[in-house]
């Protein structure tokens, strides 16, 4: 089976963690696979996980995507854990969610606890140092956090995951393979998105049809009845009484 790339790019990173001074947020998400929001996926993944055991989860991430027949799964590693050096300002140890989707077809997920270095959310962590662990990210202080919105038309999260994203590929070496520390996770299959409701029986800028047509002015009138039907009664009767 073809081992994972020695590389971890962040177009193939999903990364959520906390800086010093602000709360937990995604500061990578990757471009393969695509989704339009992480948050309940990641919960799947790594959500009854112990951030002080570094348990290192595997397994498949089915996405049933818009215009092909059948749902396209993508291996992934993931771990939760704590940073061996950050605390927040409060001065608890920061904790990381991470997975990361090697380059390699679903065939080859049972490979991953031994093709996968045991500790390559540290490594790449490490490799993270001179974007996530910057004083634009990290350790921005909080003052500059209160001030953002008054000074950048991009907001915060945004610039952090930009920096981020920017982080060069991460090589993982030859690091030790731990195949027993491995737990294999049931596939989680994920659906696109709802296309967007109707903002009404007419869409704008719609042409309504004859039969639509003729509808809407037998509803109007109907409408017109309704409402202003007792007032002419009313007045019919007052006419009679004069």
């Amino acid at each position: 089976m073809p081992a994972p790339a020695p590389l971890v790019e962040t177009s193939r990173l999903l990364w959520r963690t906390r800086g010093e001074h602000w709360d937990y947020e995604f500061i990578c998400v990757p471009e393969i696979p695509a989704l339009p929001a992480w948050l309940s996926t990641l919960e799947a993944m790594l959500g009854d996980a112990d951030a002080g055991a570094g348990e290192l989860r595997y397994g498949l991430l089915e996405v049933d995507e818009r215009g092909q027949r059948a749902p396209r799964a993508y291996p992934y590693v993931a771990v939760r854990f704590l940073d061996p050096a950050r605390r927040d300002w409060t001065g608890r140890q920061v904790q990381h969610f991470a997975a990361w989707f090697p380059p390699v077809s679903p065939e080859a997920v049972a490979a991953l606890p031994e093709a996968v270095p045991a500790d390559w959310h540290l490594r790449v962590l490490d490799g993270l140092a001179g974007t996530y662990g910057s004083g634009e990210v990290f350790g921005l202080p909080e003052a500059a956090i209160r001030a953002w919105k008054r000074s950048h038309e991009e907001s915060r999260a945004a610039r952090a995951m930009a920096i981020v994203k920017a982080t060069p590929p991460v090589a993982l070496g030859d690091g030790e393979a731990a195949p027993s520390r491995w737990t294999r996770v049931p596939t989680l299959k994920k659906k696109p998105p709802e296309p967007p409701a109707a903002a009404g029986l007419l869409s704008a800028g719609a042409v309504p049809s004859v039969k639509g047509r003729r509808f809407g002015c037998f509803a109007i009138g109907a409408m017109m009845l309704a409402a202003f039907g007792p007032l002419v009664l009313a007045c019919g009767v007052r006419l009679l009484g004069a």
